[in-house]
């Protein structure tokens, strides 16, 4: 890693990485550039939106609607559609348990997914403070002790910024070394390359190259923890460097668990089961109180029903641009303003 410069300096590379765009990858000059490129490319904190029923009005509307004409055929004389609500009870005891487990296994996913993203994050802000405490308490301040901090710390936020990436592959498209934060020789180490495809048992998409970006910096950021016996005027000891150790291991954890998530989608049957049963019911409510009609009740019925099926397709994938989606980016720069 390239020497660390002068306050004078960073002010200078920082002033032009500001007047440089997102997608500019041209190398920083030092590691405290790479580092303050961070700011600049992560995206602020936005708050989080109630339940959008974007997809509910239409659904509400048009069985209202649907109970009211059957109302004034009846009571014209036309026709009378009315049925028993003895069958429609005993389904009711189906929906709603289809519904219920529906919606569970979307909060367990959701509580999940949540979980190994906060230990990333944790992972990385302990890490960091980590390194930093012990190596100081060891009396390295010397220039290449420094250097050593500084590559440690960079090279710790490009594990958590690929492994954001590759959260976020699915909405946005960009492979996880093409983000802008990484550069030099951790770029060109992780760039997929021909041989990497040599032994492949099978074939090989960008998502899957994209999802071993992160594992390639584990190992970098391995390597780091390791020369500090080399580099460091006080090398630490073998338990301490355990430590740093077990956070890059911990850290995976959690990235193995979203990996996880990416590639257990919930079971087909059980959402195809669940919303042509609760679409059936709900459109059959009407027959039921066509002795009673009440359109209050046809609406509260369908809007609880559709409500906690839009409410689980909201849940089963966390991860976008949507409003209730988690916003990784915008705690990843809280991460690297803590680090």
């Amino acid at each position: 890693m390239a020497s660390a410069l002068s306050k004078a300096t960073i002010e200078s590379n920082v002033g032009r990485l500001e007047q440089k765009s997102e997608l500019d990858r041209s190398p920083p000059s030092s590691t405290w550039a790479c580092l303050l490129r961070f700011q600049q490319s992560l995206s602020n904190p936005v708050p989080m939106f109630g339940f959008d029923l974007a997809k509910g009005p239409p659904i509400l509307i048009l069985n209202v609607l649907f109970m009211f004409v059957l109302s004034e055929l009846k009571q014209a004389g036309h026709i009378d559609w009315g049925i028993t609500s003895v069958g429609h009870n005993f389904a009711g005891m189906i929906v709603s348990f289809l519904v219920v487990s529906r919606i569970n296994t979307a909060l367990g996913r959701y509580a999940l997914c949540r979980s190994n993203i906060g230990k990333m994050y944790r992972e990385s802000r302990e890490l960091t403070q980590t390194m930093l405490v012990i190596s100081r308490q060891m009396k390295n301040t010397d220039r290449q002790a420094k250097e050593w901090r500084n590559e440690m710390a960079y090279r710790t936020l490009c594990l958590l910024r690929t492994s954001v990436a590759v959260v976020l592959y699915n909405s946005r498209k960009i492979p996880a070394w093409e983000v802008p934060e990484l550069t030099g020789p951790e770029l060109e180490y992780v760039t997929p390359k021909v041989d990497w495809r040599r032994h492949a048992q099978s074939n090989v998409s960008v998502r899957s190259d994209s999802m071993r970006v992160p594992l390639r910096v584990a190992y970098l950021l391995r390597e780091s923890i390791c020369s500090q016996g080399d580099r460091l005027k006080h090398p630490m000891p073998v338990p301490k460097e355990l430590k740093l150790m077990g956070s890059v291991d911990s850290f995976l954890n959690g990235y193995y668990g979203m990996r996880e998530f990416m590639t257990t989608p919930v079971p087909f049957p059980l959402i195809q089961m669940t919303r042509t049963i609760v679409l059936l019911y709900i459109f059959t409510i009407p027959f039921v109180l066509l002795m009673i009609p009440h359109c209050a009740t046809i609406f509260m019925l369908t809007y609880g029903f559709m409500g906690l099926e839009l409410v689980s397709i909201e849940l089963d994938d966390p991860f976008g641009d949507d409003d209730n989606d988690f916003d990784v980016l915008a705690y990843a720069r809280v991460v690297f303003e803590d680090t």
